[in-house]
Protein backbone atom coordinates (compact mmCIF):
# COMPACT_ATOMS: atom_id res chain seq x y z
CA UNK A 1 0.00 0.00 0.00
CA UNK A 2 1.15 3.59 -0.48
CA UNK A 3 2.39 5.31 2.71
CA UNK A 4 -0.83 6.87 4.06
CA UNK A 5 -1.37 8.76 7.33
CA UNK A 6 -4.23 10.25 9.29
CA UNK A 7 -3.68 13.50 7.38
CA UNK A 8 -4.83 11.64 4.26
CA UNK A 9 -8.37 11.41 5.71
CA UNK A 10 -8.93 15.09 4.92
CA UNK A 11 -11.19 15.65 1.97
CA UNK A 12 -12.10 11.97 1.58
CA UNK A 13 -15.65 10.67 1.57
CA UNK A 14 -16.67 8.12 4.19
CA UNK A 15 -17.82 4.77 2.79
CA UNK A 16 -19.04 1.48 4.25
CA UNK A 17 -16.48 -0.60 2.40
CA UNK A 18 -13.46 0.26 0.24
CA UNK A 19 -13.91 -2.93 -1.77
CA UNK A 20 -17.67 -2.75 -2.28
CA UNK A 21 -18.87 0.85 -2.06
CA UNK A 22 -15.93 3.02 -3.14
CA UNK A 23 -15.73 4.05 -6.80
CA UNK A 24 -12.83 2.04 -8.28
CA UNK A 25 -11.97 4.91 -10.62
CA UNK A 26 -11.53 7.19 -7.59
CA UNK A 27 -10.35 4.95 -4.71
CA UNK A 28 -8.17 7.71 -3.21
CA UNK A 29 -11.27 9.77 -2.44
CA UNK A 30 -12.71 7.31 0.10
CA UNK A 31 -12.10 5.98 3.60
CA UNK A 32 -13.88 3.73 6.09
CA UNK A 33 -13.99 4.83 9.74
CA UNK A 34 -13.56 1.86 12.09
CA UNK A 35 -13.76 3.87 15.34
CA UNK A 36 -11.34 4.34 18.27
CA UNK A 37 -8.87 6.26 16.12
CA UNK A 38 -8.70 3.55 13.45
CA UNK A 39 -9.51 4.21 9.80
CA UNK A 40 -9.07 2.31 6.55
CA UNK A 41 -7.89 4.45 3.65
CA UNK A 42 -8.96 3.23 0.24
CA UNK A 43 -6.48 3.11 -2.65
CA UNK A 44 -5.86 1.23 -5.86
CA UNK A 45 -7.09 -0.74 -7.65
CA UNK A 46 -3.91 -2.83 -7.58
CA UNK A 47 -2.70 -6.06 -9.16
CA UNK A 48 -5.39 -6.19 -11.81
CA UNK A 49 -8.21 -5.95 -9.26
CA UNK A 50 -11.38 -4.12 -10.24
CA UNK A 51 -12.16 -2.87 -6.71
CA UNK A 52 -10.38 -0.58 -4.26
CA UNK A 53 -8.00 -1.94 -1.64
CA UNK A 54 -7.54 -0.46 1.84
CA UNK A 55 -4.82 0.05 4.38
CA UNK A 56 -5.44 0.50 8.10
CA UNK A 57 -4.07 3.54 9.92
CA UNK A 58 -4.38 4.24 13.64
CA UNK A 59 -4.29 7.17 16.06
CA UNK A 60 -6.54 9.40 13.98
CA UNK A 61 -9.09 11.95 15.12
CA UNK A 62 -12.66 10.99 14.30
CA UNK A 63 -13.45 12.50 10.89
CA UNK A 64 -16.21 14.84 12.02
CA UNK A 65 -15.48 17.97 10.05
CA UNK A 66 -12.53 19.29 8.16
CA UNK A 67 -10.66 21.66 10.47
CA UNK A 68 -11.47 25.23 9.59
CA UNK A 69 -8.88 27.92 10.04
CA UNK A 70 -11.49 30.54 10.90
CA UNK A 71 -13.32 29.52 14.07
CA UNK A 72 -16.24 31.79 13.21
CA UNK A 73 -17.26 29.63 10.25
CA UNK A 74 -19.95 27.12 11.11
CA UNK A 75 -18.82 23.56 10.35
CA UNK A 76 -20.16 22.46 7.02
CA UNK A 77 -20.16 18.81 8.03
CA UNK A 78 -23.42 19.12 9.97
CA UNK A 79 -26.05 17.20 8.07
CA UNK A 80 -28.77 19.37 6.70
CA UNK A 81 -32.33 18.28 7.14
CA UNK A 82 -32.47 16.83 3.61
CA UNK A 83 -29.43 14.63 4.35
CA UNK A 84 -30.96 13.07 7.43
CA UNK A 85 -29.74 15.69 9.91
CA UNK A 86 -32.00 17.38 12.44
CA UNK A 87 -35.15 18.74 10.88
CA UNK A 88 -37.41 21.40 12.32
CA UNK A 89 -40.75 22.87 11.37
CA UNK A 90 -38.83 25.67 9.65
CA UNK A 91 -37.68 23.06 7.11
CA UNK A 92 -41.27 22.79 5.82
CA UNK A 93 -40.93 26.18 4.14
CA UNK A 94 -40.68 25.94 0.40
CA UNK A 95 -41.37 22.19 0.30
CA UNK A 96 -44.10 20.62 -1.80
CA UNK A 97 -46.77 18.61 -0.01
CA UNK A 98 -46.99 14.96 -1.12
CA UNK A 99 -49.26 12.14 0.01
CA UNK A 100 -46.35 10.02 1.29
CA UNK A 101 -42.57 10.48 1.26
CA UNK A 102 -42.22 7.04 -0.34
CA UNK A 103 -44.29 8.30 -3.27
CA UNK A 104 -42.29 11.53 -3.74
CA UNK A 105 -40.04 11.85 -6.78
CA UNK A 106 -36.62 10.58 -5.67
CA UNK A 107 -35.01 13.60 -7.34
CA UNK A 108 -37.08 15.86 -5.09
CA UNK A 109 -37.05 14.06 -1.71
CA UNK A 110 -35.57 17.06 0.12
CA UNK A 111 -38.13 19.36 -1.51
CA UNK A 112 -41.15 17.35 -0.30
CA UNK A 113 -43.09 16.77 2.90
CA UNK A 114 -46.20 14.90 3.98
CA UNK A 115 -48.58 15.51 6.86
CA UNK A 116 -48.89 12.72 9.39
CA UNK A 117 -51.50 14.71 11.31
CA UNK A 118 -51.96 18.26 10.12
CA UNK A 119 -54.43 19.14 12.89
CA UNK A 120 -51.85 18.31 15.58
CA UNK A 121 -48.92 19.76 13.62
CA UNK A 122 -47.02 16.50 12.97
CA UNK A 123 -45.30 16.52 9.59
CA UNK A 124 -42.95 14.11 7.84
CA UNK A 125 -40.00 15.74 6.10
CA UNK A 126 -38.76 13.66 3.18
CA UNK A 127 -35.05 13.13 2.45
CA UNK A 128 -32.78 10.68 0.70
CA UNK A 129 -32.80 8.29 -1.00
CA UNK A 130 -30.33 6.69 1.43
CA UNK A 131 -28.46 3.39 1.61
CA UNK A 132 -29.27 2.33 -1.92
CA UNK A 133 -33.02 2.70 -1.40
CA UNK A 134 -35.13 3.64 -4.40
CA UNK A 135 -37.65 5.69 -2.40
CA UNK A 136 -37.41 8.77 -0.20
CA UNK A 137 -37.00 8.36 3.57
CA UNK A 138 -38.77 10.54 6.12
CA UNK A 139 -38.28 12.06 9.53
CA UNK A 140 -41.09 13.35 11.74
CA UNK A 141 -41.25 16.82 13.22
CA UNK A 142 -43.90 18.01 15.63
CA UNK A 143 -45.56 21.27 16.53
CA UNK A 144 -45.67 22.59 12.99
CA UNK A 145 -48.14 24.95 11.46
CA UNK A 146 -49.06 24.36 7.85
CA UNK A 147 -46.58 26.23 5.66
CA UNK A 148 -47.95 29.64 4.77
CA UNK A 149 -49.97 29.55 1.60
CA UNK A 150 -49.19 32.36 -0.78
CA UNK A 151 -51.58 35.24 -0.06
CA UNK A 152 -54.41 35.70 -2.56
CA UNK A 153 -53.70 38.41 -5.11
CA UNK A 154 -54.36 41.66 -3.30
CA UNK A 155 -56.76 44.22 -4.74
CA UNK A 156 -55.10 47.32 -6.13
CA UNK A 157 -54.13 49.69 -3.32
CA UNK A 158 -56.71 52.40 -2.61
CA UNK A 159 -55.90 55.70 -4.23
CA UNK A 160 -54.02 57.94 -1.81
CA UNK A 161 -56.02 60.74 -0.16
CA UNK A 162 -55.68 64.12 -1.86
CA UNK A 163 -52.72 66.05 -0.51
CA UNK A 164 -53.66 68.32 2.34
CA UNK A 165 -53.24 72.01 1.64
CA UNK A 166 -50.03 73.49 2.97
CA UNK A 167 -50.39 75.10 6.38
CA UNK A 168 -51.16 78.81 6.07
CA UNK A 169 -48.27 81.05 7.14
CA UNK A 170 -48.67 82.70 10.54
CA UNK A 171 -50.26 86.15 10.31
CA UNK A 172 -47.62 88.80 10.04
CA UNK A 173 -47.55 91.32 12.84
CA UNK A 174 -49.26 94.59 11.92
CA UNK A 175 -46.81 97.27 10.83
CA UNK A 176 -45.95 99.71 13.63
Amino acid sequence: PPPLTCADLAGRTQTDSCGQDADPSDCDSYFKWKGSGVAKLCYGPVDGKTTCSSTTIEGCEAPTAAPTSAPTVAPTAALSCGDGGDCTCADLAGRTEVAKCKKADTDDCAASFAWKDESSGVAKLCYGPVDGKTTCSQTEVEGCLPPPTPPPPSPPPPSPPPPSPPPSPPPSPPPP
